[in-house]
Protein backbone atom coordinates (compact mmCIF):
# COMPACT_ATOMS: atom_id res chain seq x y z
CA UNK A 1 0.00 0.00 0.00
CA UNK A 2 3.29 2.17 -0.35
CA UNK A 3 1.22 3.70 -2.92
CA UNK A 4 -1.71 5.42 -0.64
CA UNK A 5 -1.42 8.39 0.46
CA UNK A 6 -2.16 8.08 4.30
CA UNK A 7 -4.03 10.98 4.75
CA UNK A 8 -6.20 10.49 2.06
CA UNK A 9 -7.02 7.36 3.13
CA UNK A 10 -7.79 7.59 6.82
CA UNK A 11 -9.89 10.71 5.72
CA UNK A 12 -12.23 8.10 3.78
CA UNK A 13 -12.31 5.91 6.44
CA UNK A 14 -12.80 8.36 9.07
CA UNK A 15 -15.75 9.63 6.68
CA UNK A 16 -16.95 6.57 5.90
CA UNK A 17 -17.25 5.70 10.03
CA UNK A 18 -14.96 3.13 9.28
CA UNK A 19 -13.55 3.61 13.06
CA UNK A 20 -16.97 4.88 14.56
CA UNK A 21 -17.05 1.49 17.55
CA UNK A 22 -13.53 2.20 18.90
CA UNK A 23 -13.22 5.97 18.26
CA UNK A 24 -9.85 5.27 17.93
CA UNK A 25 -7.19 5.58 14.73
CA UNK A 26 -4.79 2.53 14.74
CA UNK A 27 -1.40 3.18 16.71
CA UNK A 28 1.74 5.01 14.88
CA UNK A 29 3.13 1.53 14.66
CA UNK A 30 0.45 -0.22 12.68
CA UNK A 31 -0.28 2.70 10.20
CA UNK A 32 3.52 2.54 9.41
CA UNK A 33 3.67 -1.48 9.09
CA UNK A 34 0.39 -1.58 6.90
CA UNK A 35 1.27 1.39 5.02
CA UNK A 36 4.64 0.51 4.60
CA UNK A 37 5.65 4.31 5.65
CA UNK A 38 7.76 6.66 7.73
CA UNK A 39 7.04 7.72 11.13
CA UNK A 40 7.53 11.23 9.50
CA UNK A 41 4.66 10.75 6.72
CA UNK A 42 2.39 8.75 9.82
CA UNK A 43 2.22 11.64 11.89
CA UNK A 44 2.00 14.64 8.85
CA UNK A 45 -1.46 13.21 7.88
CA UNK A 46 -2.45 12.75 11.43
CA UNK A 47 -1.51 16.43 11.98
CA UNK A 48 -3.92 17.05 8.65
CA UNK A 49 -6.65 15.00 9.91
CA UNK A 50 -6.49 17.40 13.07
CA UNK A 51 -6.28 20.42 11.46
CA UNK A 52 -9.38 19.29 9.61
CA UNK A 53 -11.12 18.79 12.71
CA UNK A 54 -11.44 14.68 12.42
CA UNK A 55 -9.59 13.84 14.82
CA UNK A 56 -8.24 14.55 18.38
CA UNK A 57 -4.77 13.18 19.71
CA UNK A 58 -5.30 12.76 23.50
CA UNK A 59 -1.59 11.46 25.54
CA UNK A 60 -2.81 8.05 27.23
CA UNK A 61 -5.39 7.54 24.42
CA UNK A 62 -4.18 7.57 20.99
CA UNK A 63 -5.79 9.50 18.36
CA UNK A 64 -9.09 9.60 19.24
CA UNK A 65 -11.73 10.17 16.16
CA UNK A 66 -14.57 12.43 16.51
CA UNK A 67 -18.30 11.82 16.76
CA UNK A 68 -20.93 13.42 13.86
CA UNK A 69 -17.41 13.93 11.35
CA UNK A 70 -19.08 13.81 8.13
CA UNK A 71 -21.99 15.95 9.49
CA UNK A 72 -19.87 18.47 11.54
CA UNK A 73 -17.34 19.33 8.46
CA UNK A 74 -19.69 21.51 6.95
CA UNK A 75 -18.40 22.92 10.52
CA UNK A 76 -14.91 23.14 10.12
CA UNK A 77 -14.62 26.59 9.46
CA UNK A 78 -10.85 27.33 10.65
CA UNK A 79 -11.66 29.80 13.51
CA UNK A 80 -9.15 27.96 15.86
CA UNK A 81 -6.77 31.09 16.35
CA UNK A 82 -9.61 33.40 16.65
CA UNK A 83 -9.08 34.00 20.63
CA UNK A 84 -12.72 35.68 21.62
CA UNK A 85 -15.30 37.35 20.63
CA UNK A 86 -15.19 41.04 22.38
CA UNK A 87 -16.91 43.81 22.71
CA UNK A 88 -16.08 47.40 20.90
CA UNK A 89 -15.09 49.67 22.99
CA UNK A 90 -13.94 47.19 26.04
CA UNK A 91 -11.88 49.18 27.99
CA UNK A 92 -14.69 51.71 28.37
CA UNK A 93 -16.92 48.71 29.47
CA UNK A 94 -18.26 49.50 32.90
CA UNK A 95 -20.89 46.30 33.80
CA UNK A 96 -21.35 42.83 32.51
CA UNK A 97 -24.47 40.83 33.14
CA UNK A 98 -25.70 37.05 31.91
CA UNK A 99 -29.42 36.68 32.62
CA UNK A 100 -30.99 33.56 31.84
CA UNK A 101 -34.42 34.06 29.43
CA UNK A 102 -34.91 30.34 29.59
CA UNK A 103 -33.74 26.85 31.07
CA UNK A 104 -35.32 23.46 30.31
CA UNK A 105 -34.48 19.48 30.22
CA UNK A 106 -35.78 18.24 26.94
CA UNK A 107 -35.87 15.45 24.66
CA UNK A 108 -34.02 15.13 21.34
CA UNK A 109 -36.36 15.35 18.36
CA UNK A 110 -35.53 14.67 14.96
CA UNK A 111 -35.79 18.62 14.02
CA UNK A 112 -33.57 19.50 17.12
CA UNK A 113 -31.28 16.42 15.96
CA UNK A 114 -30.50 17.81 12.80
CA UNK A 115 -29.56 20.90 14.15
CA UNK A 116 -27.66 20.19 16.59
CA UNK A 117 -26.28 16.50 15.26
CA UNK A 118 -27.24 14.98 18.37
CA UNK A 119 -29.12 11.19 18.05
CA UNK A 120 -32.94 10.98 18.62
CA UNK A 121 -33.90 10.48 21.66
CA UNK A 122 -31.02 12.39 23.95
CA UNK A 123 -31.61 14.03 27.15
CA UNK A 124 -30.41 17.75 26.61
CA UNK A 125 -30.60 21.26 28.24
CA UNK A 126 -31.37 23.69 26.46
CA UNK A 127 -30.78 27.07 27.56
CA UNK A 128 -31.25 30.90 26.42
CA UNK A 129 -28.55 33.36 27.96
CA UNK A 130 -28.76 37.00 27.57
CA UNK A 131 -25.55 39.02 27.48
CA UNK A 132 -25.96 42.53 28.83
CA UNK A 133 -23.01 44.58 28.72
CA UNK A 134 -23.68 48.34 29.62
CA UNK A 135 -27.33 47.91 30.01
CA UNK A 136 -27.35 46.65 26.46
CA UNK A 137 -28.30 43.17 25.12
CA UNK A 138 -25.44 42.55 22.72
CA UNK A 139 -25.68 38.99 22.14
CA UNK A 140 -27.79 35.92 22.86
CA UNK A 141 -26.22 32.72 23.21
CA UNK A 142 -28.18 29.52 22.95
CA UNK A 143 -27.16 26.35 24.32
CA UNK A 144 -27.73 23.01 23.65
CA UNK A 145 -25.79 20.52 26.32
CA UNK A 146 -25.90 16.91 26.33
CA UNK A 147 -27.36 16.02 29.99
CA UNK A 148 -25.64 12.87 29.86
CA UNK A 149 -22.13 13.92 29.34
CA UNK A 150 -22.77 17.54 31.27
CA UNK A 151 -25.16 16.18 34.07
CA UNK A 152 -26.42 18.12 36.41
CA UNK A 153 -26.37 21.76 34.99
CA UNK A 154 -28.54 24.63 37.40
CA UNK A 155 -29.28 28.22 36.42
CA UNK A 156 -26.77 29.73 38.82
CA UNK A 157 -23.88 27.38 36.99
CA UNK A 158 -25.14 28.73 33.50
CA UNK A 159 -25.54 32.38 34.93
CA UNK A 160 -22.17 31.80 35.50
CA UNK A 161 -19.57 29.82 33.35
CA UNK A 162 -20.81 26.30 32.10
CA UNK A 163 -17.33 25.76 30.90
CA UNK A 164 -15.71 25.98 34.13
CA UNK A 165 -18.14 23.81 35.84
CA UNK A 166 -17.53 21.34 32.80
CA UNK A 167 -13.59 21.61 34.17
CA UNK A 168 -13.29 21.88 37.68
CA UNK A 169 -16.46 20.08 38.58
CA UNK A 170 -16.97 17.31 36.25
CA UNK A 171 -13.25 16.88 35.69
CA UNK A 172 -13.79 17.21 31.67
CA UNK A 173 -11.25 17.48 29.27
CA UNK A 174 -12.96 19.78 26.61
CA UNK A 175 -10.86 18.84 23.54
CA UNK A 176 -11.78 20.73 20.65
CA UNK A 177 -14.48 22.78 19.37
CA UNK A 178 -15.45 23.29 15.85
CA UNK A 179 -16.85 26.86 14.62
CA UNK A 180 -18.98 28.45 12.18
CA UNK A 181 -19.54 32.17 11.28
CA UNK A 182 -22.43 33.75 9.43
CA UNK A 183 -24.39 36.42 9.24
CA UNK A 184 -28.62 36.13 9.26
CA UNK A 185 -31.38 37.71 8.91
CA UNK A 186 -32.58 38.39 12.31
CA UNK A 187 -35.33 36.47 13.71
CA UNK A 188 -37.69 36.71 16.31
CA UNK A 189 -35.94 35.67 19.45
CA UNK A 190 -33.17 38.26 18.23
CA UNK A 191 -36.06 40.84 18.11
CA UNK A 192 -37.34 39.71 21.64
CA UNK A 193 -34.40 39.68 23.49
CA UNK A 194 -31.49 41.58 21.98
CA UNK A 195 -31.17 45.76 21.36
CA UNK A 196 -31.28 45.30 16.93
CA UNK A 197 -32.63 49.06 17.50
CA UNK A 198 -32.22 49.92 13.54
CA UNK A 199 -30.35 46.56 12.62
CA UNK A 200 -32.10 43.68 10.71
CA UNK A 201 -29.48 40.94 10.80
CA UNK A 202 -27.05 39.54 13.73
CA UNK A 203 -23.94 37.54 13.86
CA UNK A 204 -23.73 33.81 14.65
CA UNK A 205 -21.16 31.69 15.73
CA UNK A 206 -21.92 28.49 15.76
CA UNK A 207 -19.90 26.12 17.83
CA UNK A 208 -19.72 22.20 18.40
CA UNK A 209 -17.45 21.25 21.35
CA UNK A 210 -15.86 17.56 22.05
CA UNK A 211 -14.43 15.67 24.94
CA UNK A 212 -11.34 13.81 24.53
CA UNK A 213 -13.50 11.07 24.07
CA UNK A 214 -14.37 12.59 21.01
CA UNK A 215 -17.68 12.54 22.02
CA UNK A 216 -19.93 15.72 21.15
CA UNK A 217 -21.31 17.25 24.14
CA UNK A 218 -22.62 20.67 23.18
CA UNK A 219 -24.01 22.76 19.92
CA UNK A 220 -23.92 26.82 21.08
CA UNK A 221 -25.64 29.82 18.49
CA UNK A 222 -24.22 32.68 19.75
CA UNK A 223 -26.10 35.48 18.20
CA UNK A 224 -24.48 39.13 18.62
CA UNK A 225 -25.17 42.97 16.80
CA UNK A 226 -22.23 42.76 14.64
CA UNK A 227 -21.20 46.46 15.19
CA UNK A 228 -20.97 46.22 18.64
CA UNK A 229 -18.10 43.14 18.26
CA UNK A 230 -15.01 42.46 16.38
CA UNK A 231 -12.70 39.15 16.06
CA UNK A 232 -9.29 39.20 17.40
CA UNK A 233 -6.96 36.87 14.87
CA UNK A 234 -3.33 36.03 16.02
CA UNK A 235 -1.56 34.76 12.59
CA UNK A 236 1.95 33.28 12.85
CA UNK A 237 4.38 33.04 10.17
Amino acid sequence: MSKINVYDELQKRILSGDYNIKMRLPTEEMLIKEFDTSRYSVRKAIKQLVDDGLVYSVKGKGVVVLENTLQSQKLNLNLGKIDNLQALNANQILNRKTTIASFKLIIVNEKISKKTLFPIGTPIYLIRRIRNVNNENLALDINYFNAQLIPDLTKEIAAGSIYQYIKDNLQMKIAVVKRQLRIEPANESDYKYLSLKDSNCVGNMISLAFNDDGKQFEYTESHFIPDNFVFNQIIQF
